[in-house]
């Protein structure tokens, strides 16, 4: 087509008010009111909010804007920037933390209730207690479907509006008034809806063919509590299409553990990661030398730790002499298969070498923290983060500490942990794990990237 033709045919349809893709994007202003009923037995009164809620869909992302905060949720660079509108700053979170917690949750609330279920408990407080882990309600707060799930959502007209309901409970109701938007924009607000509402997922399945966003929606939500969110749509504009921005916004972490020890980490990682292997590689063969054969073997694992890279060879070569020095022994006893009981006596005995002060003691850390850990102390977190704090570089204790803090439920804390290492040695054998988790969130929950 001619060139002259095709800037005929835009103009043609920016005049007779069609839809142009990708030149402008919806904003979407809705009032939200919500109302809060307290936990069954518990003595807390309801509580009622209302506030504005701007939304902006844009193109590989969205955003959200309440009470002082914009959200952008990034799916391009599968990111959530929480930004402080009043303070100027924002934080810079991983959209897995999200999904993953999610998903994470779900199938405790899942197994929890089913076990719950089979042994016949019942709430010491009230029956209705135990309906937060009901199949169904789960399934509506988190927006996920289990696989073995048969739960059937039954819909029904009532006056304006489709309700949607499993048993007696009303999980959704949907009003038949809408307004539109332009259509590659359709997915992207139930996107939208799905994080920032729920909703059961075969209620949303339902809905992906309506045209336009309907005036009002109203979700019940059981999480122990249980909320009744309606969102009221006031306006829909059409800006010129943009990329999100950040000018004048400075990023921000927390003022708690890991984001304090994370500050240690410079901007150009890799080099300084290979600067410390390479001077652990020269404390290692020096170590040895002089028949300091633990620290020899400390130095020796923090390389490897560092890198993933194999240190197998110098192993095979030192075996001898380390076979024969009783500390070396002490530790690889320690790290070797074992019983969870004998959990406990292990960390004490990697302690009690940690306090003969060799050199690289952040790599006992490292051993003692994680053992601790195994059996629930807390002590083993603290010592994580010692050897973090000695060693910023060292790749194996970030992803531990991303594993400590993803069985913990603290998603943004695992993941900011992940992205560290990922910084520091991107290609670590030890990621390959929150590779392959990451991969399965994606290809198991599409509707949520």
């Amino acid at each position: 087509m001619p060139i002259r033709s095709i800037y005929i045919l835009i103009v043609c349809c920016a005049v007779s008010g069609f839809p142009l893709p990708l030149w402008a994007h919806p904003v979407l202003t809705f009032f939200v009111a919500s109302h809060v009923e307290p936990a069954p037995g518990h003595a807390d009164k309801p509580t009622d909010e209302t506030f504005p809620l701007v939304v902006t869909l844009g193109h590989r992302f969205f955003s959200t804007e309440a009470k002082d905060v914009r959200t952008i949720y990034d799916f391009e660079r599968y990111r959530i920037l929480r930004v402080n509108l009043r303070a100027k700053t924002f934080e810079d979170d991983s959209l897995y933390s999200d999904v993953g917690f999610r998903v994470l949750e779900f199938y405790n609330r899942m197994q929890l209730g089913n076990a719950l279920r089979s042994a016949n408990i019942k709430s010491p407080v009230s029956p209705e207690a135990l309906q937060h882990f009901d199949v169904a309600l789960v399934e509506n707060l988190f927006s996920l479907a289990d696989d073995k799930s048969r739960t059937v959502v039954d819909a029904r007209k009532v006056k304006g509006a489709t309700e949607y309901h499993w048993q007696q409970y009303t999980l959704m109701t949907v009003g038949d008034r809408t307004k539109p938007i332009p259509t590659e924009y359709q997915t992207e607000y139930w996107r939208f809806f799905r994080y920032y509402a729920g909703g059961h997922p075969r209620i949303l399945e339902s809905l992906a063919s309506a045209k336009g966003v309907p005036e009002r929606s109203i979700i019940v939500l059981s999480n122990f509590k249980a909320e009744t969110r309606t969102l009221t749509l006031q306006s829909i504009a059409t800006p010129p299409d943009a990329p999100y921005s950040l000018d004048g916004f400075t990023l921000a972490q927390p003022d708690r553990e890991p984001y304090s020890t994370l500050k240690l980490i410079g901007a150009d990682a890799p080099h300084e990661l290979q600067l410390r292997v390479e001077t652990a590689l020269k404390d290692r063969d020096s170590a040895f030398a002089q028949g300091k054969y633990l620290d020899a073997f400390l130095a020796n694992q923090e390389a490897a730790l560092s890198t993933g890279e194999s240190t197998i060879d110098w192993l095979r070569s030192a075996r001898d002499k380390l076979n024969a020095d009783p500390e070396v022994m002490r530790v690889a006893a320690a790290l070797g298969k074992h019983d969870a009981g004998q959990a406990p006596r292990l960390a004490d005995e990697l302690a009690s070498v940690r306090a003969l002060a060799p050199a690289h003691v952040e790599v006992l850390e490292i051993f003692e923290g994680n053992t601790r850990l195994e059996f629930g102390e807390a002590q083993g977190l603290g010592l994580l983060l010692s050897a973090a704090r000695a060693d910023p570089y060292l790749t194996g204790v970030w992803r531990d500490l991303g594993d400590h803090y993803y069985r913990s439920f603290h998603m943004a804390e695992a993941w900011a942990c992940l992205d560290a290492a990922r910084r520091i040695a991107p290609n670590h054998p030890m990621l390959k794990p929150a590779d392959d988790m990451e991969r399965a969130l994606r290809a198991k929950n599409p509707e949520y990237f």
